[in-house]
This record gives structure tokens, sequence and C-alpha cells, in this order.
């Protein structure tokens, strides 16, 4: 019998506003998933134009407010994304309920700024 693996791949783009923590990936329902990840893009021309993603995580089981510190951790360090660049993390998501993501930007950005997210059972 073979090993069956399934894996989701959801994307979208933001936009958001200088220095403000904007949802970027909803709380996601993670407890049939093994692995999760993340690729980041950022097409604004500029290098000092930087995005910065906070990747959380939860174990309760609801979702919450997601980024709330009594609710959600940090998962690893700060995402850091310069103009014309992408960025690429990969997590376990053993124990994990819930996962979800935060975006701010050195200033206003359109919706080219783009995220994929694939989710691994």
């Amino acid at each position: 019998m073979a090993n069956f693996k399934s894996a989701i791949l959801t994307t979208g783009s933001i936009t958001t506003v200088n220095g403000a923590n904007t949802e970027i990936i909803p709380a996601t329902d993670v407890r049939n998933e093994e692995r999760l990840s993340f690729q980041f893009y950022n097409p604004n021309g500029t290098d000092t134009h930087i995005d910065t993603v906070k990747v959380y995580g939860r174990i309760a089981d609801t979702a919450g407010t997601l980024g709330a510190a009594a609710e959600w951790t940090q998962i690893g360090d700060d995402i850091v994304v310069s103009g014309s660049s992408s960025a690429l993390k990969a997590i376990s998501t053993t124990g994990l309920s819930y996962v979800g993501a935060l975006v701010s930007g050195t200033s206003t950005f359109g919706a080219g700024h783009t995220f994929s997210m694939l989710r691994q059972a």
C-alpha cells in the first residue's frame, strides 16, 4: 500500500500601511498537517522597502486573535524581505493547532506583495 501524502497550496496578495501589523495569512487550522512551507515576495524595486513578516502558532482549540501575546507565540525570528526579493520558511506543525502570519512594511504598498503557504499532511 502506498503512503499517500496530501498537500494544500494557498496563495494571495495583500495591501497594508507603514508599520501596521496586517494579517497576511489568516489563522489556519493545522492540526492535521505535518509541515508548512511559506513563501513571501516583496515586488518593490527599492532595497530600502522592507517587509517584516512574523509567523505565529497557537496550541489552543480555538483561533483567538492572531498575534495577541496572551494567545499566540511567534515561531522563529522575523522574516525580513527587502525589495525585489522573496523569502522561504518551513516549519513542523507538531503540537500546533493554528498558524497565521502578520506583515509590516516600511512604506505603503499595493497588492503585488504576495504569499504562498503549502500545507503537507
